[in-house]
C-alpha cells in the first residue's frame, strides 16, 4: 500500500492488485477514505488510479512491481504467468533470489517477460496497522537492485530509475547476501523467545530486544557474512549495525528514530523473520560459505537452532546454491 500511496503521489497511475482474500478489507477503507499513510515523506488519503482483484487488469501495465513475502512468490507468479508478455519488466521488492523462482514459472509454462529483476532488501520500513492504513519507519532510501540474469542489470536501472531510488547491485547473490535482515532478523528472534512469548505481538525487536548478547550476536553475524563475501569475491556494501544500534539504544537522543523502535514483530517462530529469513538470506549465507569453505560457526549455528525448533531443514529446502542448481551461473 505504501508503494502504491508513494507512485501515487509522483504523479504515476497505479494498478493496484491482489487477491479478494488478500486486500478485501484495504480496498473498501482505500475507496472510502484513500490509503491513510504515516510516515516521512508520504502524503495520506491518495487512491490509486484503479484497483482489482483481476490480475489480467493489472497485466496491462508494462512495468510490474511485486511486494510479496518469499513464501507468496510461487503463487504469484503462477497468477501471473497466463497473462506474461515479452514487454512486462518486473522488480520483486524484496526479491530474496525470487526471481529464479519467477523465472522457473515462466519458462514451465512456456512464457518470457522481458525483464526480472529484484531488491536486496524491503523497499520500506514498514507496518500495516489497520485496513487502508499502514505507517512507514524511514524515509526512502536508496537501494541496491539486481536483474536475472546479471547482465540485464543496466535495463533494470533504466526501467525503474524513475520510479524508486536505485542503485545497481553486481548480481542477485551479492545483493541477497548484503541484505540486512541476514543479520538481524533469525537471530534477534531466537534471542528473544522468552521476551517475545510475555509480549506476544507487542513485541517490538529495536526496543524490546536489544540487550548486549544480541548485539555481540549481530558483531560476529557481520564478521562472518564479511568473510564470505570476500572469500565469493563479492562487495560487502551493507552499513555497519553499530552506529543504528547505538542511536536506538538512546531514545531519547534520536527521537527520529522513535518509529522504527517501535515497528512491532516477531511474535514467535511462524513470523516471517524465521519463515522468510532463515530459508532464503540465511541458508544461502551458509551455503555461500561452505561452497566457499569458509567457517561461519554463529551464522550455522542460529539456521540449525531455528530449524531444530521449526522442524524445518533449511539448507535442504531452503534457497541455497543447491536449490539454485543450472541457474546458479546466472545470478553471479
Amino acid at each position: 500500500m505504501i508503494t502504491a500511496s508513494y507512485l501515487t503521489q509522483k504523479g504515476i497511475d497505479v494498478i493496484l492488485c491482489d487477491t479478494e482474500e488478500q486486500c478485501r478489507d484495504d480496498f473498501a477503507a482505500i475507496a472510502e477514505s484513500g490509503i491513510k499513510t504515516e510516515g516521512p515523506g508520504l502524503v495520506s488519503g491518495l487512491r490509486p488510479a484503479v484497483m482489482t482483484y483481476k490480475i489480467s487488469e493489472a497485466m496491462e501495465a508494462d512495468r510490474i512491481l511485486v511486494c510479496v513475502s518469499s513464501g507468496r512468490q510461487k503463487e504469484t507468479a503462477e497468477w501471473m504467468a497466463p497473462w506474461i508478455r515479452p514487454e512486462h519488466k518486473i522488480l520483486l521488492m524484496p526479491g530474496n533470489l525470487g526471481s529464479v523462482v519467477f523465472a522457473r514459472v515462466f519458462r514451465a509454462c512456456e512464457k518470457r517477460c522481458g525483464l526480472l529483476a529484484e531488491l536486496s532488501e524491503c523497499l520500506w520500513a514498514c507496518r500495516r496497522l489497520a485496513p487502508g492504513r499502514c505507517v512507514s519507519a524511514m524515509p526512502l532510501g536508496e537501494k541496491r537492485a539486481a536483474a536475472f540474469p546479471s547482465e540485464d542489470t543496466p535495463k533494470a536501472m533504466e526501467i525503474f530509475s524513475g520510479l524508486l531510488p536505485l542503485k545497481a547491485g553486481a548480481n542477485l547473490a551479492e545483493d541477497c547476501l548484503n541484505s540486512p535482515n541476514v543479520l538481524t532478523h533469525l537471530s534477534g528472534t531466537l534471542l528473544n523467545l522468552g521476551g517475545i512469548a510475555q509480549k506476544k505481538e507487542k513485541f517490538a525487536l529495536f526496543a524490546d530486544g536489544l540487550s548486549d548478547g544480541y548485539i555481540r550476536c549481530l558483531q560476529l553475524l557481520q564478521k562472518e557474512r564479511k568473510e564470505v563475501l570476500e572469500a565469493a569475491g563479492m562487495e560487502c556494501y551493507a552499513a555497519p549495525v553499530e552506529p543504528l544500534l547505538a542511536k536506538l539504544r538512546a531514545p531519547q537522543a534520536h527521537p527520529e528514530l522513535e518509529a522504527f523502535r517501535c515497528l512491532s514483530g516477531p511474535d514467535g517462530l511462524e513470523h516471517r523473520y524465521i519463515t522468510e529469513d532463515a530459508p532464503c538470506g540465511v541458508a544461502f549465507l551458509v551455503s555461500t560459505a561452505k561452497r566457499y569453505g569458509i567457517k561461519a560457526p554463529v551464522t550455522e549455528a542460529l539456521l540449525t537452532l531455528a530449524g531444530s525448533l521449526t522442524g524445518n531443514d533449511y539448507l535442504q529446502a531452503g534457497r541455497t546454491w543447491e536449490w539454485l542448481a543450472e541457474d546458479g551461473s546466472r545470478v553471479i
